[in-house]
C-alpha cells in the first residue's frame, strides 16, 4: 500500500529530502510502504540488518549499543541504518529496537542511488549527515573519558536530550553503569549541575535549564 499524505509529510523531515523539490517525494515513494512494529521489537541486531536507511514514521526507537547502553532515541522523521548502506561488513554496530509502537519505512540501497543520480543534492546531504555522526560518536567517546562524573554526566545529557528534556531510561542505577561511574558520584554530579542551574530533575525526566557546553565561550 502507498505511503498517505501524512505519511509522506513525516518522510520528508528525513534529511535526505531537505533539497528534494515537495512535488517529487510522492512519485519517488509509490514503490515504498509503511511496516509495523510491535514494542519490543528488535530491528537491526549485530547479525540481522538490512541494506537500506529505516525512516520512523510512528514511535520511538531505542539505539542501543549492546543490550543496555543507550545511545540515542529516535521519532519520527529520523532515520537509522545509513552506516551499512555501502559498507560491505557483514555485521551492524548498534541494535535498534521498538520502545514503542512503531511505524517505519525502509529506503532500499538500489533506490537510494536512483535518488542520489537523479538528485545529487541529496547525496551531499547523506555525506553531511554521515560527517554529524561522526562528530556525534567522538562527542560518546569524549563523555566516557570525561574528567570527571558531572562533565561526564552533563555531556551525556546533552547527547540523548530531545526537546529540552533527557529520559533516564532504565533509571539512575542504569546511567551510572553506562557513564562507568558510582551511584554515589552520579547523585553527586546531578546535585551540582541542578546547584548550578543547569538542570532540574523530576523523577527520570531530566530538563535541561541551560547548555553547559557554551560555558565559556
Amino acid at each position: 500500500m502507498a505511503l498517505t499524505s501524512a505519511q509522506l509529510d513525516l518522510l520528508s523531515q528525513c534529511f535526505l529530502f531537505e533539497a528534494l523539490p515537495p512535488e517529487a517525494l510522492p512519485p519517488l515513494t509509490a514503490s515504498l510502504s509503511a511496516e509495523h512494529c510491535p514494542a519490543g521489537t528488535v530491528i537491526y541486531s549485530r547479525t540481522r540488518f538490512r541494506q537500506a536507511v529505516g525512516v520512523v514514521l510512528k514511535g520511538r526507537l531505542s539505539v542501543l549499543k549492546g543490550q543496555e547502553l543507550l545511545l540515542k532515541t529516535l521519532g519520527p522523521g529520523q532515520c537509522f541504518g545509513a552506516a551499512a548502506l555501502f559498507c560491505p561488513a557483514k555485521d551492524y554496530v548498534t541494535t535498534v529496537q521498538a520502545k514503542s509502537p512503531a511505524e517505519l519505512v525502509f529506503l532500499p540501497h538500489s533506490w537510494l542511488i536512483r535518488l542520489f543520480e537523479e538528485y545529487p543534492q541529496t547525496a551531499v546531504s547523506y555525506i553531511a549527515f554521515l560527517s554529524q555522526r561522526i562528530r556525534f560518536l567522538n562527542r560518546k567517546i569524549d563523555s566516557f573519558t570525561a574528567p570527571s562524573a558531572r562533565e561526564a554526566l552533563l555531556r551525556h545529557l546533552l547527547e540523548i536530550h530531545r526537546d529540552g528534556a533527557a529520559e533516564i531510561t532504565g533509571g539512575y542505577s542504569q546511567l551510572a553503569r553506562t557513564l562507568n561511574i558510582g551511584r554515589a558520584s552520579l547523585y553527586r554530579a546531578l546535585d551540582a549541575l541542578e546547584a548550578e542551574g543547569c538542570i532540574r530533575r523530576d523523577g527520570k525526566c531530566i530538563t535541561i535549564l541551560e547548555d553547559p557546553s557554551k560555558e565559556g565561550a
